[in-house]
């Protein structure tokens, strides 16, 4: 019921979503408190030198932002090649070109700032190499199936998690055609034992290693790509090259080099995360190191047991 009512909902156009949008935001801040605890815990902690009044901005801006990524998002079910790519710009896209010439695949690291749904449908008609996305299934099977079934449509590879080691030695290798792996890598993971700690926006908060393990593994070029908000509904992402030879750098360089290119993004337009997740679920354990500083520490292999 819920998956045909939003598929009647993407019929409709870009500025009545918007308004509905609008309207959605009003409800969730004001009348149902949609996930308020955590919105507010998540950016006080993360703006401790903020004033309340500032805080209060940043939540109203993100429940707006939240409203029309949501009605945005459902729009994607139906919405054409066509203007899917003229909401999206590209920049710098042409870095890829020499990777592909060298016939080499490559990985590319992103959070989640703005509309990374729309970034999904249209990422693979901008660069040469074709395009997989790791993602985490959806309990829902209706819905998980609709959603990949959606971001598949003009090119893009979904693969689940619990596949995807599977198929990179299927399709990563020396004489097979080169790949973009795209990774999220800022959701919280699942056992903070196996994860890389640091802080980020002032917390001690846990990562999945599996960006820099990947990009060591198979020697990947990694890529960043900062989505950007141009206008409503409107997008660009600007991507940077974070490194061309990850066996060169300390362990937890490359995944830092990424982190702290998140964090500035989020510092620049706080509204534009998504605050709503519960980033910080876990307490970094007795034992477990904090990292600082790793680009002036030592190369060391990577132990597979050690980070997840």
């Amino acid at each position: 019921m819920m998956l045909r009512m939003m598929l009647l909902l993407s019929r409709l156009p870009y500025g009545t979503l918007h308004a509905m949008g609008d309207l959605l935001a009003v409800l969730a801040q004001r009348v149902f408190g949609y996930r308020r605890v955590v919105i507010r815990g998540n950016i006080g902690r993360s703006f401790p030198e903020a004033s309340t009044s500032e805080r209060r901005k940043i939540e109203r801006q993100y429940y707006r932002h939240f409203g029309a990524i949501t009605v945005e998002s459902i729009k994607h079910f139906t919405v054409s090649e066509k203007e899917a790519m003229s909401r999206m710009d590209y920049a710098e896209a042409e870095l890829f070109d020499a990777f592909y010439a060298a016939g080499r695949s490559v990985l590319i690291a992103g959070g989640h700032m703005n509309n990374w749904e729309l970034y999904a449908l249209t990422a693979n008609q901008s660069i040469p190499h074709e395009v997989m996305a790791v993602y985490k299934k959806l309990s829902n099977v209706e819905m998980d199936l609709a959603m990949r079934e959606s971001r598949e449509r003009f090119g893009l590879k979904m693969v689940r998690t619990v596949d995807s080691k599977t198929w990179m030695e299927s399709h990563i290798g020396e004489g097979k055609t080169p790949k973009a792996v795209v990774m999220g890598f800022d959701q919280s993971p699942a056992d903070p034992q196996k994860s890389w700690w640091n802080v980020f926006l002032n917390q001690e908060t846990a990562w999945y290693f599996g960006l820099e393990k990947w990009a060591r593994e198979y020697d990947l070029p990694v890529v960043f790509g900062h989505i950007q908000k141009t206008g409503k509904g409107r997008y660009r992402t600007v991507y940077e090259v974070v490194t061309d030879a990850p066996r060169t750098l300390p362990e937890g360089a490359i995944l830092e080099r990424c982190i702290r290119l998140l964090e500035k993004d989020i510092q620049l337009h706080p509204e534009q995360w998504l605050w709503s997740h519960k980033r910080w679920k876990h307490p970094r354990g007795e034992g477990q190191p904090l990292h600082q500083n790793v680009e002036s520490t030592p190369s060391n292999p990577i132990q597979s047991s050690t980070h997840a």
